[in-house]
């Protein structure tokens, strides 16, 4: 007997969300309630951690959950099988008490089941990193990938400097090579820019190369900084879900 159902119309944004997720989190716990499905997990370095959210108004269908619902996954067989969504595709998650049936279902295409099991996971309770944040730049997903599909290539660091007045430059710099991408209000790529302070900050890049599957389907893309702080990166969904990355700053 089910004790969860849910039914999401785009299969593919769960794909490529769990895709990201997958690259920085073996497993995980899910925990459902009246309000929504969340996730929270630090990676094994405790250097990231992945902070989901999508309220109930987000699915299609949400069956009311009087208490709360948890359920462990491995997001390596969790993301396998949702590398099967196709375009059209929704996503119906069902869960029981052992284990996950994954059902993708489209007019003219039939229904497609999977089943993976559920893992047994202690589930620690992990507060919200609290920081005040001096540098908001909110931007497309698009704007986001390209980004850092420029400069990953380049160095192992990617360094955020909005010391210039309605813009954001964006470094990276290897032992030849160096790469800078502007972001600006005024030419469009970024949709708003708050700076109450022109704080310089660096990350390891291959946080960020992880987080590209997800920007891939995400609506916009909000980077909050502030100097010697964890960068947040908001990727939003349609719907109000909203998929959170937290990373350390880089100690050279």
């Amino acid at each position: 007997m089910a004790v969860l159902k849910f039914k999401f119309r785009d299969a593919r944004t769960w794909r490529y969300m769990m895709s990201s997720v997958e690259k920085i989190l073996d497993e995980g716990v899910f925990i459902a309630s009246a309000e929504g499905l969340r996730l929270r997990a630090l990676d094994t370095s405790h250097i990231a951690m992945v902070d989901l959210y999508f309220p109930a108004d987000a699915f299609d269908d949400w069956e009311p959950v009087e208490s709360e619902v948890s359920f462990g996954v491995s997001f390596k067989e969790f993301t396998k099988v949702l590398r099967r969504a196709a375009k059209e595709d929704s996503l119906v998650l069902e869960v029981d008490e052992a284990r996950i049936t994954v059902e993708f279902q489209a007019l003219g295409k039939g229904r497609r089941i999977f089943r993976i099991p559920q893992i047994s996971l202690t589930y620690e309770r992990i507060g919200e990193p609290r920081v005040e944040y001096t540098v908001t730049a909110r931007m497309l997903g698009s704007t986001f990938r390209d980004m850092v599909k420029d400069l990953e290539a380049i160095g192992e660091a990617i360094a955020f400097d909005a010391g210039v007045e309605g813009k954001l430059i964006v470094r990276a710099e290897g032992d030849i090579e160096r790469g800078e991408v502007e972001l600006s209000i005024d030419d469009g790529t970024l949709l708003d820019l708050e700076a109450t302070s022109p704080d310089r900050a660096s990350y390891t890049m291959e946080y960020f190369s992880e987080m590209l599957s997800a920007a891939q389907v995400a609506d916009t893309v909000v980077v909050r900084y502030a100097e010697d702080a964890p960068v947040r990166v908001d990727m939003e969904y349609a719907g109000g879900g909203r998929l959170t990355f937290y990373v350390s700053p880089r100690i050279d």
